[in-house]
């Protein structure tokens, strides 16, 4: 076994808070030369992908940021979820358990229970389009690029408001090594716990594997007094794994295949009813027990996620072009069951028996290289993509009422006076004719199923017309068939007995007139973009003009009603930025300024009066305006020599919706779900008007090693998300402050860390269910403090 000794590239990790590859420091010997101009080096540009081959970030003309596992660390990240803290402009939430909505600048997609999300995943080139899967653990992962505004024409499918990358650690044919982590926080009523471990094994000069896997156990935020149908609420146990097989056998070949999958059991749809509708006040819904982390759900709540992702990559390096292929096969699992209420009444309840998402990938690549004719001031990007997918329910059932007439006084909230006795007594007449017997309004069971084959071919080129200008040319051409597969429903009676209701052979569009169970998406996307570098410092100046769509899509998902097809959703953008370093290189400035224009918004509403539960449709046009600014800094370099670091950036939005008729919402004042609104001139749901985030880290070397500390805030001005701008459906301006103390024993390559996240213990939502009884919050995790150690050998 080869240990290899990272004593140099920890000694500076805190110094990298803000963006560099650690290797850097290891080929300049940072530690040993503690220059001022050790943070110039830090704030060099880290290399992304996010034109399908390695750049400079600050040579890319598009917003983007990008972090090493280092940062993500220092910030508390430890799955994709927690971007936001480090990304103004993004939101990331997550509801109904495991599923995650992603919004990038006022753009996403609140149809995330049967439709694709609007800003994309890769994880190492795989496109993750199964909504409860977009949140991915961190373990293993070689960098994070987040990229700002539509992707339409290299990444493709659906990514009309951005795209989040995370590249895995290759593995190594060098050196044997292992790093083991072990992490625990403590909360308010809540404890967590996780092991994580990274090794990598050379087997031959060309062969090598690594492997990553995690376990967890997390209490979830709730205080210790909830209850779930009268129990105890479990603890969320957590497992990750992956592994990964290189085999180079030559400077022209090198493929890799790849094996994961993650399982996650326990209570992930509990929610709290923090704000209920009149209805919900009628049956006796106390929010303010919400808002103090309580619930006690009638139904026995349960979430089981599982995923297995098999993918493949392989790299041909010609003399004149590079080609990469890509190859994967998805398998999504997500049973879960719902509240509908949040509460201990018996209202109604949903059960997903089977949520399964089966699906494939293939793409192809080719890249100019040097050799290729015309390099020297030409670079050509080209390929295609395959897509293929089904996706839906089999069955859900949704049960409403469900009383247990045999103790009424219960199920009506145990009443007291005249009511109460007479409840009472006829609790045990009831109690010998039902003999337990619980008896639903009515119960319906719905298959619900989505298909989908899609595939486009790309191109993009770059000319450097000029010393100091290059234009980007690029475009991409996409087909894409989306059908309803199966949906239908029965009826469950007392006795057990099925009836079959609907079996339907026919949609409905969005002016519910009758529409074929599929169709096709056909489009070409064009991106034109010019850069300028007219200064010796390097200094980027870009202008980009580009479209995207994200294709039609079904909600087969629907109880009494047609499945709902909804039109495919467009995207134009326009955008200005610079990218300079200023004071002597101690400082780099990231401003854009930006609008997108998007057509047909896909949006979701879910109501017991509008199909039954869910329905699709369409949110007409909305404008999307802000401007973004991104700075990162060596502070007093004379004085600190390079160990002070300070962050700070920010996204302003105005966001609304200009055209928004016959929109379906809750009434502000009754809180009935009612059809036919008109939404124009509301703000989109998910956008705060400003987000920001700030940091401030330093080291000071001590003996035995390196002690690093820093400081981390992040605001958020606030956001609706319902289209009503209902205040009910709301998340209030919040801040929240995080710290780190970490300590890195150089001899024995052992680092310890203390870490406090959401320090002032703010209360905000994760994500939110607008439903009739009120706004059924996911919480966001309290004031926790932790205890990480990392060992490496």
């Amino acid at each position: 076994m080869v240990i290899r000794n990272r004593n140099v590239l920890a000694a500076v990790t805190a110094s990298a808070v803000l963006a560099l590859p650690l290797a850097t420091f290891a080929q300049e010997g940072a530690v040993e030369e503690k220059k001022p101009r050790r943070v110039s080096r830090a704030l060099e540009e880290v290399v992304v992908t996010a034109q399908k081959r390695e750049e400079n970030a600050n040579d890319v003309p598009i917003s983007i940021q990008a972090f090493s596992p280092e940062q993500l660390a220092a910030f508390g990240v430890e799955s994709t979820t927690d971007l936001m803290k480090v990304t103004p402009g993004l939101d990331m939430g997550t509801q109904a358990g495991d599923f995650t909505s992603v919004f990038m600048r006022g753009i996403g997609s609140e149809a995330w229970l049967t439709s694709d999300p609007s800003v994309a995943t890769y994880i190492d080139g795989v496109y993750y389009p199964f909504a409860p899967s977009v949140a991915q653990d961190l373990k293993g992962v070689e960098r994070l690029e987040v990229l700002k505004g539509p992707q339409g024409t290299l990444f493709g499918r659906n990514a009309v408001g951005g795209a989040i990358n995370v590249i895995l650690k290759k593995p190594d044919f060098e050196d044997t090594w292992t790093e083991v982590s072990v992490s625990a926080s403590q909360a308010e009523d809540r404890n967590k716990y996780e092991v994580g471990m990274f090794v990598n094994v050379p087997l031959t000069d060309t062969v090598a594997m690594n492997f990553a896997g995690s376990v967890g156990q997390d209490d979830k935020v709730f205080s210790d007094s909830s209850t779930i149908a009268g129990s105890e609420v479990p603890a969320d146990k957590i497992f990750a794994g992956r592994a990964m097989l290189r085999w180079q056998p030559n400077d022209m070949f090198d493929t890799r295949l790849t094996i994961q999958g993650a399982k996650r059991d326990g209570t992930s749809t509990l929610a709290a009813n923090i704000d209920p509708t009149p209805l919900g006040t009628v049956i006796g819904i106390d929010g303010d027990k919400g808002r103090n982390y309580e619930v006690d759900p009638d139904l026995p709540i349960f979430g089981h996620l599982q995923s297995f992702v098999i993918s493949s990559q392989s790299e041909l390096y010609l003399p004149y072009m590079d080609v990469k292929f890509l190859a994967s096969q998805q398998a999504h699992s997500n049973p879960y069951n719902y509240d509908y209420d949040g509460t201990s009444f018996p209202s109604a309840s949903f059960i997903v028996q089977r949520h399964d998402a089966d699906i494939d990938e293939a793409e192809i690549q080719f890249l100019s290289n040097d050799g290729t004719p015309f390099s020297d001031w030409l670079t050509l990007t080209g390929g295609a993509f395959y897509f293929k997918k089904e996706q839906g329910f089999d069955p859900v059932e949704l049960t409403v009422g469900g009383a247990d007439l045999t103790n009424l006084s219960a199920a009506l909230g145990n009443p007291g006076g005249l009511l109460g006795d007479l409840l009472g007594a006829l609790t045990p007449v009831l109690g010998e004719v039902l003999d337990g017997v619980k008896v639903p309004v009515y119960a319906l069971s719905n298959i619900g199923m989505v298909e989908g084959e899609s595939w486009s071919v790309f191109m993009q080129a770059t000319a450097q017309v000029t010393e100091w200008m290059a234009v980007t040319l690029g475009g991409r051409y996409q087909d894409e068939y989306v059908g309803v597969a199966e949906s239908g429903t029965t009826a469950r009676i007392l006795n057990g007995e099925e009836i079959p209701l609907f079996d339907w052979q026919q949609a409905r569009d969005e002016n519910n007139e009758p529409y074929p169970l599929g169709d096709r998406t056909k489009a070409f996307t064009p991106k034109v973009a010019v850069d300028f570098t007219p200064f010796e410092d390097g200094t980027l100046i870009y202008a980009s003009y580009q479209e995207a769509i994200k294709a039609h899509s079904y909600n087969a998902f629907a109880f009494y009603l047609n499945p709902a097809y909804v039109p495919a959703e467009e995207t134009t953008a326009y955008e200005v930025g610079i990218k300079t370093r200023l004071f002597n290189d101690t400082v780099q400035l990231n401003l854009a300024a930006f609008r997108y224009e998007l057509e047909n918004l896909q949006s979701q509403s879910i109501s017991l009066t509008n199909g039954g539960a869910l329905s699709l449709d369409s949110a007409g046009n909305s404008e999307s305006n802000g401007w973004e600014f991104d700075i990162k800094a060596d502070v007093f370099p004379s004085i600190f020599e390079g160990s002070l670091i300070a962050t700070i950036n920010g996204t302003f939005l105005d966001a609304e919706y200009t055209e928004y008729i016959d929109g379906a919402g809750h009434d502000p004042v009754t809180g009935i779900f009612t059809p036919n609104n008109d939404f124009t001139g509301n703000t989109v749901t998910r956008t705060p008007e400003f987000s920001g985030s700030a940091s401030l880290s330093n080291t000071w070397f001590i003996p035995g090693g390196p002690l690093e500390a820093t400081v981390s805030y992040y605001y958020n001005d606030g956001f609706f998300y319902a289209a009503t701008n209902d205040p009910r459906f709301s998340q209030p301006k919040y801040d929240l402050w995080g710290a780190h103390l970490s300590y890195f024993l150089e001899e024995s390559n052992l680092r310890v860390t203390l870490s406090g996240q959401n320090l002032a213990d703010e209360f905000y939502t994760a994500g939110m269910l607008k439903l009739d009884f009120g706004a059924l919050g996911s919480l966001g995790a309290r004031r926790s403090l932790g205890l990480a150690v990392d060992y490496e050998f």
